[in-house]
C-alpha cells in the first residue's frame, strides 16, 4: 500500500494566515486538537466554500490527530462526490493508507484499525450529522451512551428512524383463508406454548420487524434482509414489562440494529444484545440480552400440513398502498438489488451469501451450511461438549436443532420422523423431538433456538464460531 507523509511544519505555518482569515485556530503541527477544535474543523470541511474546505482539510492533515479519522469518515459520507478530494487527502495523511475512494472503503479501514479510537464528543458529532436526515437520531446517539460495540462502526442504513415500518400486532387469518400464498412460498414458522403462526417472507421482506403476541407471550421477529437472519426474541422483561422494537435506520457490520421504543437502546438483530444506550450498560447485573426462541424458515405447504390450525399474516392492502410496497414474492429483493454496506471482517470459508444454520449454546456458536445439512438430513454433533442433532428437510428447506442427550439419530421413514440407534421412531416437532409412541421413561428432547443467516453476516459478528465441515477454530 502507498503512504503519504503528513504536511511538514513549514507548510502548516504558511497555511496559518488563511486559517485565521477563515476563523480557524491553527494548532502546532503534530499536536492533538481539542474536541471543539477538531470537530469544528470537520464541520468546516462540509462548507460550501472550496477555499474553506481545503483549509480545513489541510489543517486536519497538519494536526496529525488520528482520533479525528472516525468523524472525518462520517463527514466524508455527507460530502458530494465532487467535493471529496480535500477530505480524501486528509484521510490519507492521517491514516497513511489509501484503501480507495469509496465511503465503504474507509468504514472498513476504521473497522480493522482499532488504534483509530475517536476523540471525546464523537457520538454527539455523529448524531449531529445524522440529524440532517432525522432529528430523532440525537435521542439514540449521544455522548456518554454505554456501548458494547465500537460506535465508529455504526453506519447509516439508508432510512430514517422507523423508516421501515414494523408490524405491530398485525391481523392474522386461518390457513384455510390464505389463498394469496402458494405452496412453495417461504414463511417463518413460529410456535409458542402450542400456538402456531406463519409470517410470509413476501411481507417480512418489506417490514423486517414484527411485534406480536403468540401463545400469550410478547415476541419480536427481527429480520435483517442484508444478512439473511430472521431471529425470534421473547420480549417480556423479568419485571413483567414488554418491549417493542423498530428499525433504527442504523447498521453495524451490515447487521440491522433494532431500537426499543421504551429506552431508545440499540440492539443487534443477530445477537439480541443491547449494544448502545441505557440497557447496554454492563453494570452489576450485566447488559441486557433478549432470550432467543426457535423459528424455522420453511415452505407454506410444509408448515400448514404440520400445523393445520396455524394462523398466518393477513394481507394489509392499505399499508401496502401507504408505503408503496408490493406484497409479491421477490418484489422487495428486486427493489434493493445491489444494495450493500461495509463489512471488514470476512471469511473465505464459504461464499458470503451462503446460507448457514446458526446454533448458540452459552458462549459457543456453530454454523451449519444449509446446503450440506439438506444433503445429510441428520447431523449428530456436539457444541461446547453438549450433544445436539441438526435435522434438515430437503423437501421444504426447513432446518431444526435439538439436544440429543446420549442418543444418535438417523433419518426416519417420513420427513417428520427420525430413528434412534435402537430403531425407536421420534417425531420432529416444534417444541421438542419426542418419541412417536409416548413413553414416560423416555422424555422428549428440547428444541434449540437456531436460525438461518448469510455467512457474511454471521461471521462478521461471530468470527470465533465453529463451522461444521470446516477447519477447527
Amino acid at each position: 500500500m502507498s503512504r503519504r507523509a503528513p504536511l511538514p511544519r513549514l507548510a502548516f505555518r504558511r497555511l496559518a494566515p488563511l486559517l485565521l482569515l477563515l476563523g480557524l485556530t491553527a494548532p502546532a503541527a503534530g499536536s492533538g486538537l481539542s474536541s471543539e477544535e477538531g470537530y469544528g474543523l470537520l464541520r468546516r470541511l462540509a462548507s460550501g466554500s472550496p477555499e474553506e474546505r481545503r483549509a480545513a482539510a489541510q489543517a486536519l492533515a497538519a494536526a496529525r490527530d488520528s482520533s479525528l479519522v472516525p468523524g472525518l469518515v462520517d463527514t466524508y459520507f455527507f460530502l458530494p462526490r465532487g467535493q471529496r478530494a480535500d477530505a480524501l487527502a486528509a484521510l490519507v495523511a492521517l491514516t497513511g493508507e489509501r484503501p480507495g475512494e469509496r465511503y465503504h472503503d474507509w468504514v472498513e479501514l476504521v473497522g480493522r484499525r482499532r488504534d483509530l479510537a475517536p476523540k471525546p464528543g464523537y457520538l454527539a458529532f455523529k448524531a449531529e450529522l445524522l440529524a440532517r436526515i432525522d432529528p430523532r437520531f440525537k435521542a439514540i446517539l449521544y455522548d456518554g451512551a454505554p456501548a458494547r460495540v465500537r460506535p465508529e462502526e455504526i453506519v447509516f442504513g439508508g432510512v430514517p428512524v422507523e423508516g421501515i415500518p414494523a408490524l405491530d400486532r398485525p391481523a392474522h387469518i386461518p390457513a384455510s383463508a390464505a389463498s394469496y400464498l402458494s405452496d412453495a412460498e417461504r414463511v417463518f414458522g413460529v410456535s409458542v406454548k402450542g400456538e402456531t403462526r406463519a409470517y410470509p417472507l413476501r411481507i417480512l421482506d418489506w417490514h423486517e420487524m414484527v411485534n406480536d403476541v403468540v401463545g400469550g407471550e410478547p415476541v419480536t421477529l427481527s429480520y435483517c434482509t442484508l444478512c439473511g437472519s430472521g431471529v425470534l426474541y421473547a420480549t417480556r422483561g423479568a419485571d413483567g414489562s414488554e418491549r417493542t422494537f423498530g428499525t433504527s435506520g442504523l447498521l453495524y457490520r451490515s447487521n440491522k440494529l433494532m431500537v426499543d421504543r421504551q429506552t431508545r437502546t440499540l440492539w443487534s438483530n443477530l445477537t439480541g444484545e443491547a449494544v448502545l444506550g441505557p440497557l447496554a450498560d454492563a453494570g452489576p447485573h450485566g447488559f441486557a440480552r433478549l432470550p432467543v426462541l426457535p423459528v424455522v424458515v420453511t415452505s407454506w405447504r410444509e408448515w400448514r400440513t404440520r400445523h393445520p390450525a396455524t394462523t398466518v399474516l393477513a394481507l394489509d392492502s392499505a399499508m401496502e398502498r401507504r408505503w408503496g410496497f408490493r406484497y409479491l414474492p421477490g418484489a422487495a429483493e428486486q427493489r434493493r438489488a445491489g444494495v450493500a454496506f461495509p463489512v471488514w471482517l470476512r471469511s473465505g470459508a464459504l461464499d458470503p451469501k451462503a446460507e448457514i444454520y446458526a446454533v448458540r449454546l452459552g458462549e459457543r456458536a456453530k454454523a451449519y451450511p444449509v446446503e450440506r445439512a439438506l444433503q445429510e438430513r441428520v447431523i449428530n454433533d456436539t457444541l461446547g461438549g453438549e450433544p445436539l442433532v441438526v435435522v434438515a428437510d430437503p423437501g421444504s428447506g426447513a432446518v431444526r436443532a435439538y439436544r440429543r442427550g446420549d442418543r444418535t439419530f438417523r433419518p426416519g421413514p417420513a420427513a417428520t420422523e427420525l430413528a434412534d440407534a435402537a430403531g425407536r421412531r421420534w417425531t420432529v416437532g416444534e417444541e421438542a423431538l419426542a418419541p412417536a409412541s409416548p413413553d414416560p421413561e423416555i422424555p422428549p428432547l428440547p428444541r434449540l433456538p437456531g436460525h438461518t443467516s448469510f455467512w457474511l453476516g454471521w461471521y462478521a459478528l461471530f468470527p470465533q464460531s465453529e463451522l461444521y465441515g470446516g477447519p477447527p477454530r
